[in-house]
């Protein structure tokens, strides 16, 4: 029986994208007898993957239905405390004193995390999950933050047989039931939100943040799991974007969006080319991995062997789609003299005003506005559609023609694969 993984990268609003592309990939899947029973999610997509799994016990229209619904009444005040108030030149001189480790004062942050944990108390039904775990209608559900301590992903896991979690080094998978704090941390970006202390379990004890730095795409960790067959939602199409000549000089927010398409953008495009190499250059059949001598590397040190990962993905067309989204949607609504009434807009919109379109990117990720919510689950699941039409069968191994990937180099692949092997002996 196929084991298929959902997995959900971290994007801020746009986890509205990720529901409305589901709305349609979930239904097709149970038409075609198949369901989802391991959910992996990053940030935001750590709060969709919680959300999947409350509502796993629901027939697939009402789980779509009930998330859409989710998503559509969220409300900025939801998620973010005002930006302008009287207490702002009070809050910038406790960052400040932050940054400047002044003894006693204490910051850590530009926005206040209290919303989201009141919203997440509010609607996130976590007994509803660990019914679903626990009756064995799901594998797993597994969310990623980052240890600061460490500066390493961890993978808390919600699974009915918990001493059958895998051993990896570079990603320490930790057994919990799930609650709040593991989500928040998820999704705790740095500087937007404060990171967030961890006491359960006692053992992974500590302050965490996004997950996203360090493993924004968790496809290791579905993998690692036992997924055969993974769902990929991503927010850039994975083609490298051209060189673009007569760029005016940047502002800040141009590097602060590039900097945020390293972090976040190319760790998707880099996890899935490397999923693409493994399935064409790596993977014998469906019981051995990779060459003897290699596969004979692996097992000595407790690895399983590259098995294929058959993929569904579904990204935008055009790259930076849907930060145009956002700043369509964002002049539109609150342009001119109409952000008058919406003075904390107003600074957001100035704030991430660049020379280029990337301002978009930096507002996609806070711009939680209802019409906003409603063109990206309208995107999501246009371009859900359009994976369909291409792919009948659902599923694909080789995503270098859907992708525009550039062709692999299959020593490169190898010798890769080999240091990686070589840092993971280095640290036993």
């Amino acid at each position: 029986m196929r084991r298929i993984a959902l997995v959900l990268p971290g994007g801020g609003a746009r986890g509205a994208y990720e529901v409305g592309a589901l709305s349609i990939l979930l239904p097709e899947l149970e038409r075609r007898g198949e369901e989802v029973t391991l959910l992996c999610g990053t940030s935001v997509g750590a709060i969709n993957a919680a959300l999947l799994g409350s509502l796993a016990h629901l027939p697939v229209a009402a789980q779509v239905e009930l998330a859409i619904e989710r998503w559509r009444g969220l409300e900025r005040s939801d998620v973010i405390a005002p930006l302008l108030s009287p207490r702002l030149p009070f809050n910038l001189a406790r960052l400040a004193g932050d940054a400047l480790s002044i003894p006693g004062v204490r910051r850590g942050s530009l926005l206040d995390p209290h919303p989201l944990r009141r919203y997440l108390g509010r609607h996130m039904d976590w007994d509803a999950l660990h019914r679903n775990v626990d009756g064995g209608l799901l594998d797993a559900v597994c969310v990623v933050a980052t240890q600061l301590t460490t500066g390493r992903p961890v993978g808390f896991v919600e699974t009915a047989t918990p001493r059958q979690l895998p051993r990896s080094d570079e990603l320490p998978f930790v057994p919990v039931r799930l609650a709040d704090e593991h989500v928040r941390a998820s999704a705790a970006i740095p500087l937007v939100f404060p990171a967030v202390e961890i006491n359960d379990p006692p053992s992974a004890q500590g302050y965490y943040t996004d997950g996203a730095t360090r493993l924004n795409s968790p496809i290791k960790p579905a993998v690692e799991l036992g997924a055969d067959h993974v769902i990929v939602i991503g927010f850039e199409p994975l083609a490298a974007p051209p060189i673009a000549p007569d760029e005016p000089p940047p502002h800040l927010v141009d590097v602060i969006a590039n900097m945020l398409d390293g972090l976040l953008v190319d760790q998707v495009a880099a996890d899935m080319q490397r999923l693409v190499a493994i399935n064409s250059f790596f993977v014998e059949d469906h019981r051995a991995g990779t060459n003897p001598s290699a596969r004979a590397y692996r097992e000595a040190r407790g690895r399983r062997p590259y098995r294929k990962i058959a993929y569904a993905m579904v990204t935008p067309r055009r790259r930076r789609e849907l930060g145009q989204l956002a700043m369509r949607t964002f002049q539109a609504r609150y342009g001119g003299l109409k952000a008058a009434r919406h003075p904390d807009l107003l600074l957001l919109g100035r704030l991430l005003r660049g020379r280029t379109d990337a301002g978009g990117d930096l507002l996609s990720f806070l711009f939680f506005d209802r019409v906003y919510v409603d063109a990206l689950i309208a995107a999501g699941r246009r371009d859900a559609r359009r994976w369909l039409r291409r792919h009948p069968a659902f599923w694909c191994a080789d995503g270098a023609h859907d992708f525009d990937v550039a062709p692999v180099d299959v020593a490169k692949e190898r010798d890769a694969t080999s240091l990686d092997e070589y840092r993971s002996l280095r640290r036993v």
